[in-house]
C-alpha cells in the first residue's frame, strides 16, 4: 500500500512521486535515497560535516526556498548566485558544463524515460467516439520496441551518457545483474528493426479493419488514423527531441501524428486526468523516478503495466493484460514463491511478457547530475537522485556553519497536480518538498536500499521456516517458526457499512496462518516528543486512522469510495493477513503477511500515518473525508471527474474554503471519525482540541499541510511556483543524526585478458574491482558475487559463469572452460563481468572484445 515510483517532471520517465512524467512507487514502489556521489568538478575532497557535536534540532538549515528554474539556465543561475542547488538534475549532456563551471554535483541512477500508451479498447479497439485505437492491440505496442533506435536517442539526445533501455528493470541495479543473461537476450531480440516493426503493424492494422491509402497512410472508417502524441517540452528539454523522433517513426509506419507539445501542467490533465475511453491522447512522453534505491524490483511489473497497479492512474486500470502476465506479475508483487530460485524463475518469465504487453516502451536509463555550489553538502540516493532521496533534506547543510538559507531550483511540476496525502500529486518535485516536512517509521539507506529505524526503536520478524530471509543491520531480531498463527482478534479487513474492522475470527472462523509476523516497537516517549507542526502531539489515533483509510477509501459501499483504487486493495488483501495493536503505551504493532521480502528490514510494516502521497494527522484526513463524502471534493483525479468536483488540494485553490467549512463543523460537533473504532483511541474533547490546532495552523499559514518532519511548510505560491520550508525546532532528533552518510562506496571494474581465444582451449580473464572515488582495492569480503557472460558476434549469450576470488583485494579470475570454448564459433566475441557489492547496491560492470580463432 505504498507508492514506489514518482512521476518525473523530468525528462521522461522510477517512482514512484510522479516523475513519470510525472507520476508512486508505490511501496513502490516508486520509486524513489541519500548519500551523494558528491564529486566536485574540481578534484578537491568532498567536504565533511563539522566533527563537533551539535545541539541543533530539526534540519541543519533555517530555511529552504524552492522555485521554478528552467533546466537550460540552471547551471548559469548557480554560478550567478541566484540559486544554490538545482535539485531536479540535468542529463549527461550537461556534465561538461557543470565541470567547466567548477560546481559540485551528485550523480545517481534511477531515472528512466519511455513512451506510455493509452490501452483503452482491447475488445473493439475503438474509443467511445468510434475512432480506432491501434495501441489497444498488444502486438502493435510490442512492435514499437523495434521502431525505436535507442542507441540513436542515447547518442543524439544524451551525448552517449545514458543507457539504452528495453526492460523495466533498472540497468544498473542488482535484479538486472541477477537476470543479465535473460536481459541481454531480450535486448538482442528487440534491437532496432524498422522492417520488423512495419511487418507487425501492417498485419495487425489490417486485422483491426484499417486500410492503407495510396499515400501510404492508415485509414479507418474513411478517416486517417491520427495518433495524438503528447510531448513534454519543459523540464530538461530531452523529452521534446525524443517525442519528435518517435513521431517521425510513427509517420514512417503509416500513421498520421498530431504532435501536441506542452508543459507538464498542460499535459497532465490529459494523460492522467482524462478518461482513457475519450481518447484525448494516444501516447505520452513519460518519465519515472524511483522513490529511492530499490533492492527488490519484483513489484515493477504490477506497478508499471497491470490494471491493479498502485499508481492510481486510470490508464493502468484500462489495460487488459495477458492473463499469464497478470498472474506472474501479481505472484511476484505478492511474494507468492518459497525460494529465491522460484523468484528468479518468475522474474525471468515476467521480463518477456512485459515487453509483449508494452503498456510502456522504454528508451533510456539516465545518469542524472544535480549541480550545486561547493560550500553546500547535498545527499543523493545512488539509485535515484536528490529529489527522490528521503534523507536529502535531513542532511543538506552548509559545510562551514549551522543555519542559513538554501535556494533550490527545480521544475514547474511541484504544483502540476494538487497536494493531498491520500491520492494527490505524485510528481517527484512535489515529493521532494513534502519529504522535508515529513517523517516516517524507518529511514531508507541511500547506499543499500535497506531501512534504518527513524521513529521506530526496534523490530521483531518471525518468518515461516524455508523462506529465504536475512537480516543485515542489527535492529531487526529475525527468527523462524514452523507455523505462524494469526490471532483471532487481529484486524484483517474492513466493513464500510458498520465502520468497523473485520477480525480474523470473523473472516476465518477456522483460523488462518501467515508466512510472516513483524512487530514494530516505538519508543515509550514518542507521543510526548513527536509533535505535528500544528503543535498537537502524535497519538495512537493517527496510526489507527491511517489503517482505516487504507481500507475504507477503496471499499465499495464506503462514503468516500474511489473505484480507481479498489484493485490496489484487492491485490493487497491477497497477501495481508492481519494487524494487531499489541500496546499503545508504548506503541507496539504486529502485522501478519504472506508477502515476504528477502531482507528482514524491508518486511517491517510501520503503519506510520503517511498515506502514500504525504504525511497527515488524523484530523486532516477526517475533514477531507467529510468533504469527499458530501461529494464537494475528491481525493483522486478519477473520483474528481466522476463527482465533477475539485481534486482536493491542501495547499491552495478552492479546496481550502471547502475544507475550512468542514473543519469548523468538526470543531463544533467534536466529531470523532469512524467512532466505532476511533472512540477507543480519543475522546470528543481530544478531537475538538486537535481540530482547533489545525484551524489555528490554517489561519496562520494559509494551508492544511501538516507534518512531523525536520522542516514545516511556511508558505506556498501556486501562481509563482514557489514554496518555503523553515526549520522545525521541536523535531525530536539532533540535526547530525544522519551525518555519517557522505559519499557512496561505489565500485569500478577493470577487465583484462587475451585478445584471442582458441576453440577448444580454456582461457582466463582477470576482473579487478576498486573504489571509484579513491582507486583503492575493493575488499573481496565486501563483494557479494561476480558473474560473467560470453556473447557471440550476434550479441547472443553463449555462456554464463562465476568469477573466483584470488585473494582479499577484489581480484577475480574468470575462466572459460575448454568444453565451453569448444562450442564457440570463429569470429568476434565479447566477455562482460558484473560485480555485486555488499555496501552499495550498484553493481560494477566491464567488458572487453576478443576474437575466436579456429
Amino acid at each position: 500500500m505504498r507508492k514506489l515510483f514518482s512521476l518525473l517532471s523530468l525528462l521522461v520517465i522510477a517512482s514512484l512521486a510522479l516523475t513519470a512524467c510525472g507520476g508512486a512507487a508505490t511501496q513502490a514502489p516508486a520509486v524513489t535515497e541519500a548519500p551523494a556521489t558528491q564529486a566536485p568538478a574540481t578534484e578537491a575532497p568532498t567536504a565533511e560535516p563539522t566533527a563537533a557535536p551539535t545541539t541543533r534540532h530539526g534540519g541543519w538549515l533555517d530555511e529552504i526556498d524552492y522555485s521554478v528554474v528552467d533546466t537550460q539556465s540552471a547551471i548559469t543561475q548557480i554560478t550567478a548566485g541566484a540559486i544554490d542547488l538545482f535539485s531536479y538534475g540535468v542529463a549527461s549532456d550537461k556534465l561538461a558544463e557543470i565541470k567547466d563551471a567548477n560546481l559540485c554535483y551528485t550523480q545517481s541512477y534511477g531515472l528512466y524515460y519511455g513512451f506510455i500508451f493509452n490501452p483503452f479498447g482491447s475488445d473493439k479497439h475503438e474509443y467511445s467516439d468510434g475512432r480506432l485505437n491501434p495501441f489497444s492491440d498488444r502486438k502493435i505496442r510490442e512492435a514499437m520496441n523495434w521502431a525505436i533506435d535507442r542507441n540513436y536517442i542515447n547518442q543524439e539526445v544524451y551525448a552517449g551518457g545514458a543507457l539504452p533501455k528495453v526492460l523495466p528493470l533498472a540497468t544498473q541495479l542488482v535484479d538486472y545483474t541477477d537476470l543479465i543473461d535473460v536481459a541481454r537476450g531480450i535486448e538482442a531480440k528487440y534491437a532496432y528493426n524498422m522492417t520488423k516493426a512495419q511487418e507487425v503493424v501492417d498485419a495487425q492494422m489490417a486485422e483491426l479493419g484499417a486500410t492503407k491509402g495510396s499515400d501510404g497512410k492508415w485509414q479507418y472508417g474513411g478517416k486517417p488514423v491520427t495518433i495524438i502524441l503528447l510531448i513534454r517540452n519543459d523540464g530538461d528539454g530531452t523529452r521534446l527531441p525524443q517525442g519528435n523522433y518517435f513521431a517521425t517513426q510513427l509517420e514512417a509506419l503509416g500513421f498520421t501524428v498530431d504532435r501536441k507539445e506542452g508543459k507538464s501542467s498542460e499535459l497532465s490533465p490529459l494523460w492522467i486526468g482524462s478518461d482513457p475511453a475519450e481518447g484525448q491522447w494516444d501516447i505520452y512522453t513519460g518519465g519515472w523516478a524511483s522513490n529511492g534505491l530499490s533492492r527488490d524490483n519484483r513489484t515493477i511489473f504490477q506497478e508499471m503495466y497491470l490494471p491493479d497497479s498502485p499508481q492510481g492512474i486510470p490508464l493502468f486500470t484500462a489495460n487488459q493484460s495477458d492473463a499469464k502476465f497478470q498472474q506472474v506479475g501479481d505472484d511476484l508483487a505478492n511474494g507468492n514463491y518459497k525460494t529465491l530460485e522460484e523468484r528468479h524463475n518468475l522474474m525471468a518469465e515476467a521480463l518477456p511478457l512485459a515487453i509483449e504487453d508494452s503498456l510502456q516502451v522504454w528508451t533510456v536509463d539516465l545518469q542524472g547530475y544535480s549541480p550545486f555550489r561547493c560550500d553546500l553538502q547535498v545527499s543523493s540516493d545512488v539509485g535515484a537522485g536528490v529529489e527522490t532521496t528521503f534523507m536529502s533534506p535531513y542532511t543538506m547543510r552548509f559545510a562551514d556553519k549551522e543555519g542559513g538559507q538554501v535556494r533550490v531550483g527545480t521544475t514547474a511540476t511541484m504544483f502540476t497536480d494538487p497536494w493531498n496525502p491520500v491520492n494527490g500529486s505524485n510528481w517527484v518535485t512535489s515529493t521532494y518538498i513534502q519529504n522535508a516536512t515529513g517523517s516516517r517509521g524507518t529511514m531508507p539507506d541511500p547506499y543499500t536500499g535497506l531501512a534504518w529505524p527513524l521513529r521506530a526503536e526496534k523490530a521483531d520478524l518471525v518468518v515461516e521456516k524455508g523462506i529465504p530471509v536475512e537480516s543485515s543491520l542489527g535492529w531487526v531480531n529475525l527468527s523462524f517458526e514452523d507455523s505462524i498463527t494469526v490471532p483471532a482478534d487481529a484486524w484483517v479487513d474492513w466493513d464500510p457499512a458498520t465502520g468497523k474492522f473485520i477480525t480474523a475470527a470473523e473472516k476465518f472462523p477456522d483460523g488462518t496462518t501467515a508466512k510472516s509476523k513483524s512487530v514494530i516497537y516505538y519508543p515509550a516517549d514518542m507521543f510526548e516528543t513527536v509533535k505535528w507542526h500544528d503543535g498537537s502531539n502524535l497519538s495512537a489515533a493517527d496510526f489507527v486512522m491511517a489503517m482505516i483509510e487504507g481500507f475504507d477509501y477503496s471499499k465499495e459501499g464506503s462514503a468516500i469510495y474511489d473505484e480507481d483504487t479498489a484493485g490496489n486493495l484487492e491485490a493487497f488483501l491477497t497477501h495481508f493477513k492481519g494487524v494487531q495493536i499489541i500496546s499503545t503505551d508504548p506503541l507496539t504493532i504486529a502485522t501478519y503477511d504472506d508477502n515476504v521480502y528477502s531482507d528482514a528490514e524491508l518486511n517491517i510494516t510501520t503503519w506510520w500515518p503517511n498515506y502514500g502521497y504525504g504525511e497527515a494527522p488524523w484530523q486532516t484526513i477526517a475533514v477531507g473525508n467529510a468533504a469527499v463524502a458530501a461529494k464537494e471534493l475528491a481525493w483522486g483525479t478519477g473520483q474528481a471527474d466522476r463527482f465533477e468536483k475539485e481534486w482536493m488540494s491542501l495547499i491552495g485553490g478552492p479546496s481550502l474554503e471547502i475544507l475550512s467549512t468542514y473543519l469548523d463543523k468538526a470543531i463544533t460537533d467534536k466529531t470523532i471519525p469512524y467512532p466505532e473504532v476511533m472512540s477507543a483511541y480519543l475522546t470528543a474533547d481530544e478531537a475538538a482540541a486537535r481540530y482547533t490546532a489545525l484551524k489555528d495552523w490554517y489561519t496562520a499559514r494559509g494551508h492544511f499541510w501538516d507534518g512531523t518532519g525536520p522542516y514545516y511548510l511556511e508558505s506556498v505560491d501556486l501562481n509563482a511556483g514557489s514554496a518555503v520550508v523553515k526549520n522545525n525546532a521541536d523535531f525530536p532528533d539532533l540535526a547530525d543524526r544522519w551525518s555519517k552518510f557522505g559519499q557512496a562506496p561505489l565500485a569500478e571494474a577493470v577487465l583484462e585478458g587475451p585478445s584471442q581465444i582458441k576453440i577448444g582451449e580454456a582461457a582466463d580473464f582477470t576482473a579487478t574491482f576498486t573504489y571509484k572515488a579513491s582507486g583503492d582495492a575493493y575488499p573481496t569480503a565486501d563483494i557479494k558475487a561476480v558473474k560473467f557472460l560470453l556473447y557471440d558476434e550476434t550479441g547472443a549469450t553463449v555462456y554464463v559463469g562465476e568469477g573466483s576470488a584470488t585473494g582479499d583485494d577484489g581480484v577475480y579470475t574468470l575462466t572459460i572452460p575448454a568444453d565451453v570454448s569448444a562450442k564457440l564459433v570463429a569470429g568476434s566475441g565479447r566477455i562482460e563481468v558484473a560485480g555485486v557489492m555488499i555496501p552499495v547496491a550498484i553493481p560494477a560492470f566491464a567488458s572487453v572484445d576478443y576474437v575466436v580463432m579456429p
